[in-house]
């Protein structure tokens, strides 16, 4: 069964499910759950026609369930399709069940998998697949989620400033609750929460762990590159894209061969990188 999870997966993880347990009993765990409430209500008040986006990553479960957990009846809206890590859509949808929670699962016209078999020769294993800019993302992603965006007064993400310089950069310049520009799809302007912005890795992992929410399985497999950044994980499409050669094919054949397979019969150049 993949993943192949070994000694070290299991060891690196027992430190971080005590490390995470402990820290949720801080005051700083506390205030940080605290704050993300208040910002779930805030955004329902000004923007009760919304959408909260659930990938089935830890950060967006995290705020998903916190959501639910206060009564906010917003339908969750996930894209799923066959490039993701096997079982996500049963995980989302067994979750959705268990909170009573609306799922829309939105499926992209076009296959990813068909796309990446027809366009791989020019990408190769180590090309920009998961960019706002990428050919993929840009036939079989954004495209379907702007088209469910215009559907919406709003959407909540649970995007978290210290992921990366760019939403560090939003959190300073927006806030956590702010609306875009107008368009003719959303003419007041599409409103935008991030009720996690302010939390760490660690506050993601201390709130699932304390509410016996399970992670999907690709968390656990920290044992061969993220023993001291579990966080680091993170859940998109399989495919390595650019982190390629820093590690990315190596880490997907240690843990998914069938995956890594797949990747090396579309782009041969992958083996030279793992």
């Amino acid at each position: 069964m993949e993943p192949v999870l070994h000694r070290a997966d299991f060891d690196a993880w027992d430190v971080w499910e005590r490390t995470a347990l402990v820290h949720a009993e801080s005051d700083r765990h506390r205030r940080r759950v605290d704050a993300a409430r208040q910002v779930v209500r805030d955004f329902i008040a000004v923007a009760p026609n919304s959408a909260i986006m659930w990938s089935g990553g830890k950060d967006s479960t995290a705020m998903a369930h916190l959501a639910c957990e206060m009564g906010c009846s917003l339908p969750l809206v996930s894209e799923k399709d066959d490039l993701d890590f096997p079982g996500e859509l049963e995980y989302v949808t067994a979750l959705a069940q268990q909170w009573d929670a609306r799922l829309n699962v939105l499926t992209p016209a076009i296959s990813p998998a068909q796309w990446i078999a027809e366009h791989a020769t020019e990408i190769g294993a180590d090309g920009d697949v998961h960019s706002r800019a990428a050919g993929l993302s840009k036939a079989c992603f954004y495209g379907l989620l702007e088209r469910e965006n215009a559907r919406h007064d709003g959407i909540m993400l649970g995007l978290r400033k210290s992921e990366s310089a760019g939403r560090l950069k939003n959190r300073a310049t927006h806030g956590v609750l702010y609306r875009k520009r107008p368009t003719r799809e959303n003419p007041s302007g599409l409103c935008v929460a991030t009720p996690l912005a302010d939390w760490e890795g660690i506050d993601v992992y201390a709130y699932l762990l304390t509410r016996s929410i399970p992670l999907l399985p690709v968390y656990l497999c920290i044992g061969l590159m993220h023993q001291h950044e579990p966080w680091r994980v993170r859940k998109s499409w399989w495919l390595p894209g650019a982190s390629g050669r820093h590690g990315g094919v190596t880490w997907l054949r240690h843990y998914w061969p069938s995956l890594y397979a797949q990747l090396c019969k579309w782009m041969p150049n992958a083996r030279s990188m793992s």
